[in-house]
């Protein structure tokens, strides 16, 4: 894939490294990439403010955590003018991780973290009692095998 001058070869090894460990230091980056301190902190700082990186975060082993069930559920609703007012509902429900609005059968596709069975009926529960939710389908995940950032960055070229 090519990609339009928003970034060049410096700015995609930058973005490379911080997916695979946003808390490195711009020395160690500098270091790798044989550039100044200075540059990469210039690098990332236009970076940030074109919102190609929009925040530097972790990944959490929520199993770890006690949370061992993850699902995902599509959600069909009963008239697309009830979208915001679902979508509204479901950003207070704490156990979905994420929400992507979809094109196909179901208008939303949710992640769900869960304790135990139990605790996942009770937010699907949640979800079914959501004025304007028709009906949902679950998808229980066995094992998550992949969750990579930096593979798509390896298909730009310059």
């Amino acid at each position: 894939m090519t990609l339009n001058k928003l970034i060049d070869k410096l700015d995609l090894e930058i973005l490379k490294i911080l997916s695979r460990n946003s808390k490195i230091s711009f020395s160690e980056i500098s270091n790798l990439l044989n550039v100044s301190n200075t540059t990469i902190h210039v690098r990332i700082k236009r970076l940030q403010k074109l919102d190609v990186i929009k925040n530097f975060t972790i990944t959490i082993d929520y199993g770890k955590l006690g949370f061992n069930y993850t699902c995902y559920m599509g959600i069909y609703l009963d008239k697309a003018s009830k979208y915001d007012s679902v979508l509204n509902r479901l950003k207070r429900i704490e156990n979905i991780t994420g929400m992507d609005f979809t094109t196909g059968k179901s208008s939303l596709f949710c992640k769900i973290r869960a304790i135990d069975s139990n605790d996942a009926r009770n937010i699907i529960g949640k979800i079914h009692k959501i004025d304007g939710v028709n009906r949902t389908e679950t998808f229980f995940s066995l094992e998550q095998i992949l969750n990579q950032k930096e593979s798509l960055l390896s298909t730009i070229n310059f």
